[in-house]
């Protein structure tokens, strides 16, 4: 009957954490341009799965990233679905991530509380929660790996040919969201064994696991064998060395460092790396790329050890510390916005991922105690998301893999350590090892002043500010973008959506036959594309916009000379539908 209970009320806190997301993405919804506006990662993202859902299956690159999700994307777009089928599908994700996990702690630990506990934990779990409702990889990713937490262990409790066949292709899928789970397969061949009376259930496993991977391999091999540096094998993914080199340079702190010649746009970025591969190396190939940005890191790491060692430091601290810190959102900033209602409504949001690591850990090492071999794949899942922020850099995504395991092993930890410090009532324990991580996280990062959130409102504010000019309500974006110039924030893309607003000020204001205040906002706006230009020479839209701008000055021959810049950078980066129209406006110039 106790049984039961617990697993009626999990229903409910499951049926009702899913209508509270609901209900927070229905409100959200035409008032945060988070939720509707894409960049990134997840433009890209969207712009994948269209030409996927149009039938093009295989790109004209190799995997640079995990490929489930966007052919899970493809998929919905094949059938009409847009961002909100997508944020649907994925808070049911979230819901039935939470699910399964109740499952796994109950089967793992004896007894439904540890399930009900482990459910709760990622239910109010801060990033998972505010993932869902964003055009990316984590949702799918935490839920296939949940079902292969599941996978593990049934076939833990009884190895048949089906368990073990399912176990291989969700392990197979989990690579596939998550490329450094292949790092996994050594730790779940040990743990299956390699007797001789279970080497058959091995070899069937990783079998499985292969073939589910081999589409991503054809993918690489045909995306690749008409390139210059010829077909190539690779497994899953071609941009590990180019990522360990944004983590791993002279002024690196532990998070994302932009490289140059190396564009932030994610579209751009792959090309320039690889351009920069062939440059030094005469070579061309993606794996060449790779070894090439790989090399340089460990280069800089091995000439530096001081300052290695301090690196590994902050990133250790970062994986632990981390909270305010994100390379595309910030999701404290935008929790507490005045413009829009909170996206994540009370209680989801509650817990920080980095509060429950400690404790997680200390559950880690008491089942590995406990469970020795038994344990390995639990602790290679586990240690391998450590390992990626440790080898790369830190970023809210990179740390979020280990969230089901880390509320799967915190109350475990939690209690294990509350049998070792005798108290009455033993709830008094309980409370205090679950508090005190927390309290000492908080105390030790505000103390040191580690991560505020002062450090990324600039970067806030731009993202903000450019999803406005997206949506063209400029008289939004231009404060948002304004603040994070002040904050600074000085990229090209802020003095470019600044004076995109300008223009359109100035444009109204033209149209009201005020042509003195046109003219001046028309002005400010050149300098802020002269500015954008001298950060980012290559933007092609910044030269033609202000090259526009200038002849509708009467400043003719500057703006010949920027229009014939952004021409040759045009050329340069075979851009034809851009040199078509720099053509077109040079040509309508007066000679």
């Amino acid at each position: 009957m106790r049984g039961f209970n617990l697993t009626r009320l999990l229903g409910f806190f499951l049926l009702f954490d899913l209508l509270l997301q609901a209900f927070g993405l229905w409100r959200g919804w035409g008032l945060n341009p988070g939720l509707v506006s894409l960049s990134g990662d997840a433009l890209e993202y969207w712009n994948w799965a269209g030409q996927i859902a149009d039938g093009h299956l295989v790109g004209s690159t190799p995997f640079l990233s995990a490929p489930l999700y966007p052919y899970f994307l493809g998929l919905i777009r094949a059938f009409h679905g847009d961002l909100i089928t997508v944020y649907v599908l994925q808070l049911l994700m979230r819901t039935a991530t939470a699910w399964v996990l109740a499952r796994v702690g109950q089967r793992l630990f004896g007894h439904a509380a540890y399930g009900l506990a482990s459910a709760l934990l990622f239910l109010w779990l801060q990033e998972p929660a505010y993932y869902a409702v964003r055009l990316l990889n984590s949702s799918l990713q935490l839920w296939v790996l949940s079902l292969l937490l599941l996978s593990c262990v049934r076939c833990q409790q009884n190895r048949s040919p089906r368990r073990l066949l399912l176990l291989g292709f969700l392990l197979g899928l989990s690579i596939l969201s998550n490329p450094a789970f292949l790092l996994t397969i050594p730790c779940f061949i040990l743990w299956l064994g390699w007797k001789p009376h279970q080497i058959q259930q091995t070899a069937l496993t990783l079998g499985i696991t292969l073939l589910t991977l081999a589409p991503a391999t054809l993918h690489n091999y045909l995306a690749t064998r008409k390139a210059p540096g010829g077909a190539e094998f690779i497994l899953v993914s071609a941009q590990a060395g180019v990522t360990f080199a944004h983590g791993n340079a002279p002024g690196a702190v532990g998070t994302y460092r932009p490289m140059e010649g190396v564009s932030l746009n994610r579209l751009q970025q792959n090309d320039d790396a690889y351009r920069l591969a062939k440059e030094a190396t005469g070579e061309e190939g993606w794996g060449v790329t790779s070894s090439f940005f790989f090399h340089r890191g460990l280069s800089y790491l091995l000439g530096n050890p001081a300052a290695a060692l301090r690196l590994e430091w902050a990133k250790f601290r970062w994986f632990f510390c981390g909270r305010n810190y994100g390379d595309l959102y910030n999701i404290n900033l935008e929790n507490t916005d005045q413009d829009w209602p909170r996206q994540i409504p009370l209680p989801g949001g509650l817990l920080e991922l980095g509060w429950i690591l400690p404790a997680a850990f200390v559950g880690l090492v008491c089942f590995v105690r406990r469970q020795r071999r038994q344990a390995l794949p639990y602790a290679a899942l586990m240690l391998t998301t450590f390992l990626v922020v440790l080898v790369f850099w830190y970023s809210p995504r990179y740390r979020l893999p280990i969230a089901p395991l880390a509320v799967l092993f915190a109350p475990w930890g939690i209690l294990q350590l509350a049998k070792r410090w005798p108290s009455k009532p033993a709830w008094v324990s309980v409370l205090a090892l679950a508090l005190l991580p927390p309290l000492g996280l908080e105390t030790w990062t505000r103390l040191s002043h580690f991560d505020p959130l002062e450090d990324v409102r600039g970067q806030y504010e731009m993202h903000i500010g450019l999803h406005f000019v997206e949506q063209e309500q400029f008289s939004k974006a231009l404060p948002r973008l304004q603040r994070a110039l002040a904050e600074g924030t000085e990229t090209a893309e802020v003095h470019h959506g600044i004076a995109e607003c300008l223009v359109r000020e100035g444009s109204y204001l033209g149209s009201m036959g005020q042509t003195q205040k046109a003219n001046q906002l028309f002005r400010q706006a050149a300098e802020h594309y002269r500015q954008a230009l001298q950060i980012n020479p290559t933007r092609l839209d910044t030269g033609f916009s202000l090259g526009s701008v200038l002849a509708f000055l009467g400043q003719t021959s500057e703006a010949k000379a920027i229009l014939q810049q952004s021409l040759a950078q045009a050329q340069q980066q075979q851009n034809q539908e851009m040199v078509n129209r720099l053509h077109q406006l040079l040509n309508s110039l007066p000679h």
